[in-house]
């Protein structure tokens, strides 16, 4: 039975499912299905479960270079890294997508919105004091959770992504990625649409969904004022998430757009796809 040895660790809303797809194409590559098991964020594992996730997930896998999962959890929930490393000895290659980390908060908001796990008076900064699963802003921060698993393991086993060039150079995106695993560019282009989301307008002060097929009832809406003071509050993680990634972070300190009718500042929209 194969066990994996790449892991897509994170963070929600930040491409990781467009990356999983791109990757599960490729010939030296066996991801799972579904690409999030979330084994590892699960309290109370032990060998049995274990093997039990390796049966599930894994069975079909054969002498790919690369066996993975795409569990976005996995960077920030508390017990994720302790369980991995207690179930996987070998050091394995650790792809880390990010994103923007005012116009995540928002997605994260809107992604927990659309299944209900908010009380309709809960604005996007009252989940500040609510666990990381539930914390837009939380959840948006990145470096406490890079601390841990940059002390865990070698830098050499990271790669670091950006949301923002999957946007605006997708190619490019793919291609650090496969780099890092040191396997074969793609040479076909197609276009597929990942895990579409809402798309985003202003109406006066206030950010709002503009989508027909979003449901109706009590859509949230975010004040300006309540997104800058969101923003301001981010600036402190990201100059420490550039330090530990070494990443060029400036567009970060800069108050995202929202651009109106971009389904991509929500969430991974239409790109092309090496294949």
């Amino acid at each position: 039975m194969r066990t994996p040895n790449l892991f897509i660790i994170g963070a929600q809303k930040s491409g990781t499912t467009y990356l999983a797809n791109v990757l599960a194409r490729h010939p030296d590559v066996f991801f799972c299905s579904p690409k999030e098991p979330l084994f590892f964020s699960k309290p109370e594992i032990d060998q049995s479960r274990y093997e039990r996730y390796l049966e599930t997930n894994f069975a079909d896998a054969r002498d790919e270079k690369w066996v993975g999962e795409g569990s976005t959890t996995y960077l920030q929930w508390p017990r994720a890294l302790k369980n991995l490393k207690s179930f996987i000895p070998d050091t394995p290659k650790i792809i880390v997508c990010m994103r923007h980390p005012t116009e995540k908060a928002v997605s994260f908001y809107i992604h927990n919105w659309r299944r209900g796990r908010y009380a309709r008076d809960i604005r996007i900064g009252d989940t500040a004091a609510m666990p990381v699963s539930l914390s837009s802003t939380k959840t948006s921060c990145y470096a406490s959770s890079l601390t841990r698993w940059l002390d865990a393991y070698p830098r050499e086993a990271f790669c670091f992504l950006k949301f923002d060039q999957l946007r605006d150079d997708p190619a490019g995106f793919v291609r650090k990625a496969t780099a890092f695993l040191e396997i074969p560019e793609r040479e076909t282009v197609l276009r597929k649409t990942v895990n579409a989301g809402f798309s985003l307008t202003w109406r006066g002060d206030s950010l709002v969904i503009d989508d027909p097929d979003a449901p109706p009832e009590g859509r949230p809406e975010f004040t300006r004022t309540e997104l800058e003071d969101i923003h301001a509050l981010m600036q402190e993680d990201i100059a420490e998430t550039e330090r530990l990634t070494g990443l060029d972070l400036d567009e970060w300190r800069k108050f995202p757009a929202f651009a109106a009718t971009d389904r991509q500042s929500v969430e991974t929209a239409t790109f092309p796809m090496n294949r």
